[in-house]
């Protein structure tokens, strides 16, 4: 696609100035009032502002009709509609200027001839100064009325006329170069208009496409976790009802030893989701008072075994006075398991400390390693996505760089502060600093760690899902907790298990399911056939329609895995009232 044409960009400016109206006020009594009185020029000077005046308000009202149609027309149809009245209208003005010197002749006074000339002169730089936007119109202004005046330099000064008629010559050609100059410039700066409004259109076009890419990229980040989610969830049920179940002592290291992986597997795929979570910026955590002792208590009880399996020293420094931070649960745990992760994936030997220390009024956590560190000058690459340091890679072979990159976004999200420093060969130290809060007056007691054993529940659930792993390992886990549990993968077989007379207390339902059936209507059909039931949503979604429809609806929603202990204490409460009834 061509440029525009200069005329096209630059005719619309000839209409910004109000120059014709200032000179139609001011420049008739000036030259009648500097005419000599009764004299024969007195006649030419009122014939002139007459004619000026009355040219002058035909322009302004053409001058206004052209401001409004430029202010909706293209520029091109403009100037085919306006170019030619235009410039007759530039003829028109500059013969009437031209008329002028004809006045200076009939007065016959030198120092009103030159006053009249100056007068001419100032009228036609003013002119350059916004007909250069358009040289065609300025030309026809410039051409008529310099050549009349110069004409009449040998009436207006009949004895100084050698003078005068090189300066009525050169005149003209230095204001044309100045109009020339200056329509230069204002071309550039329409061309540099134009650069500029592509450039931002091309910067907008690019974020739009970084948006949708970024868009893209968590659709199918939400779309994955489904499916890799679900057989992860099968695994860790499956693990913790053959602990239930198991009654070999020698088997239970072996199943202990399976639980682990799984969970060091739910770490990973947390951490790749994490990275779009956090990025999405779908949702905002509320900082809260957080205790730093019980999550000290529960990093410890599970990192310790991974330490000692590697053959590292594991310790960990607590705080001599209760510490309370500002802070969002999931976010510090998320960024200390990563830390502490890295500090034992790249510590071949030595061990790993995790303290608390008081600063002030702020709290620091760190991890200590003796692991194999990293140089000062890759301080700013450490914490992007997908960035490992070369001694790290040498190693150990296994990991995304993803960690550090989830830590960073964790601990703006606090608006906490993280420092490290680092020796290589020597070992590393992160440091998380959270503001510190007040111990609320009755904080709530932390329940112990959770057994692998659970009491045993009762009741009835339904359990609406399509994945065969999911609910075989549901199925069995349910079983051991004392749970009289049936299974439907979709909205026919959930109806087929009410009409056979099962009355659940707890529905628990997917929100994805085959043959197009969604979770979040289907749970609110069952849930209308039973008016004393409760419902259970557990997803590996992360972003759903049905997914905030069911949040802001107040339904409970876990996220896939779950782990055994938090699925019971859910369950638990949600039995408890049915319990209370019958106990009642």
């Amino acid at each position: 696609m061509s440029d525009p044409s200069p005329r096209s960009e630059l005719l619309p400016l000839i209409g910004d100035r109000a120059s014709v109206e200032i000179a139609a006020l001011v420049l008739p009594p000036v030259v009648v009032a500097s005419t000599p009185a009764g004299s024969p020029a007195a006649v030419w000077a009122w014939a002139w502002a007459i004619a000026y005046g009355l040219s002058s308000i035909g322009v302004a009202v053409a001058r206004r009709r052209f401001r409004r149609e430029a202010a909706v027309m293209a520029p091109s149809a403009l100037v085919a509609r306006w170019a030619p009245p235009l410039e007759r209208i530039a003829i028109a003005f500059g013969v009437l200027w031209g008329l002028l010197p004809g006045v200076a002749a009939a007065s016959g006074v030198f120092e009103h001839a030159i006053f009249l000339y100056l007068v001419l002169a100032g009228t036609t730089v003013s002119t350059a100064a916004f007909a250069a936007a358009d040289l065609p119109f300025f030309a026809r202004f410039l051409v008529p009325a310099w050549a009349m005046a110069t004409a009449a330099v040998p009436f207006a000064f009949p004895t100084h006329w050698p003078i005068v008629l090189p300066l009525c010559l050169l005149f003209p050609w230095l204001v044309w170069r100045h109009a020339r100059t200056s329509n230069g410039f204002l071309v550039q700066q329409s061309r540099l208009k134009r650069q500029s409004e592509a450039l931002a259109l091309a910067h907008q076009e690019a974020r739009d496409v970084a948006k949708a890419a970024s868009r893209e990229k968590s659709l199918f980040l939400a779309t994955a976790s489904h499916d890799l989610r679900q057989p992860l969830y099968a695994l860790t049920l499956t693990a913790q009802a053959a602990l239930q179940r198991n009654q070999d002592p020698s088997l239970r290291p072996l199943l202990v030893d399976i639980s682990q992986a799984a969970g060091h597997v739910n770490d990973l795929l947390n951490s790749l989701l994490d990275v779009s979570a956090l990025d999405s910026r779908s949702a905002e955590l509320a900082l809260q008072p957080l205790a730093l002792a019980p999550l000290l208590s529960e990093l410890h009880e599970r990192f310790q075994p991974e330490a000692h399996a590697r053959g590292l020293d594991w310790r960990i420094r607590g705080p001599e006075a209760p510490a309370w931070v500002v802070a969002e649960p999931m976010l510090l745990r998320r960024a200390l398991a990563n830390l502490l992760h890295n500090a034992l994936r790249y510590t071949p030997e030595g061990g790993v400390l995790l303290a608390v220390r008081r600063r002030q009024d702020d709290w620091a956590i760190e991890v200590w390693d003796t692991g194999v560190g990293m140089a000062a000058t890759k301080r700013e690459a450490l914490f992007s996505e997908f960035h490992r340091g070369d001694d790290a890679a040498r190693h150990t072979g296994d990991g995304q760089g993803l960690g550090l990159s989830v830590v960073r976004d964790c601990v703006r999200r606090m608006a906490a502060t993280i420092a490290w420093h680092s020796i290589p060969g020597r070992g590393s130290c992160f440091r998380i600093t959270l503001r510190g809060a007040a111990m609320p007056a009755a904080p709530v007691k932390r329940a112990s760690a959770a057994p692998h054993v659970f009491e045993r529940l009762g009741g009835r659930v339904l359990v609406v899902d399509d994945d065969l792993g999911v609910t075989r390992g549901l199925s069995h886990l349910l079983s051991e907790w004392g749970i009289d549990c049936r299974i439907a993968s979709d909205a026919s077989q959930a109806h087929a298990v009410l009409d056979a007379d099962f009355e659940p207390d707890v529905v628990v339902s997917d929100l994805r399911l085959g043959h197009h059936d969604g979770g979040y209507a289907l749970l609110q059909d069952l849930l209308d056939r039973l008016p004393l039931a409760r419902g259970l949503v557990v997803t590996g979604e992360l972003d759903l329609p049905d997914l905030r429809r069911a949040e802001s609806e107040g339904f409970l929603v876990l996220r896939k895995p779950v782990l055994p202990a938090s699925l019971h204490g859910v369950l638990r409460s949600m039995l408890a009232p049915k319990a209370a009834r019958l106990t009642g």
